[in-house]
């Protein structure tokens, strides 16, 4: 191999390390809040924290209006050794949003979910969940943005998409 080889291919090498450096960079950067669709539910992830099966519950288009109270659920994963906390959820659509135990008065929003532990605030009868009160209009089926913040954990917006109550856990129809 003449001196020439050498140096084309020390030259190739130092580019191949340059290369994989920059991925290995990439790879390691920290990541920001991310956020999946699932067939109809929304997923995302700031932190250690999971949320999963993102959704809100309405009627039908005609039944709703301005004012009223549509349930938000969600699951919370603590992936950390650390309790985490979610102290905020926020959308420009509602008043406000709330934390309510089935029938029991709605409060401020503090949820503590325990460090490797699960805090479900999923649909079902009297089970504690999340609420968009005075909403400003009705939602039909359109997807929303919902702000969650978790102090030590960081804060995400997810569309979270409205689904139809026929949808949910709790729903019978009437005839």
């Amino acid at each position: 191999m003449n001196r020439s080889d050498r140096g084309a291919r020390a030259a190739l090498h130092a580019l191949l390390a340059a290369c994989l450096l920059l991925v290995c960079l990439a790879c390691a950067e920290e990541r920001g809040p991310e956020q999946w669709d699932r067939g109809g539910l929304v997923d995302g992830q700031v932190g250690p924290v999971q949320l999963i099966h993102a959704h809100i519950l309405a009627p039908p288009m005609g039944e709703q209006k301005a004012g009223d109270a549509l349930g938000l659920y969600v699951t919370l994963v603590n992936n950390s050794d650390r309790d985490q906390v979610l102290d905020g959820v926020s959308t420009v659509h509602a008043d406000s949003v709330v934390y309510r135990e089935g029938r029991e008065k709605p409060q401020p929003i503090e949820v503590t979910v325990p460090a490797r532990r699960i805090a479900s605030l999923q649909e079902g009868h009297d089970r504690p969940h999340l609420e968009l009160v005075g909403i400003h209009r009705p939602l039909g089926a359109t997807p929303i943005d919902v702000t969650f913040r978790f102090p030590s954990a960081g804060t995400i917006t997810l569309r979270i998409p409205v689904l139809p109550l026929s949808r949910g856990a709790g729903y019978s129809s009437r005839g």
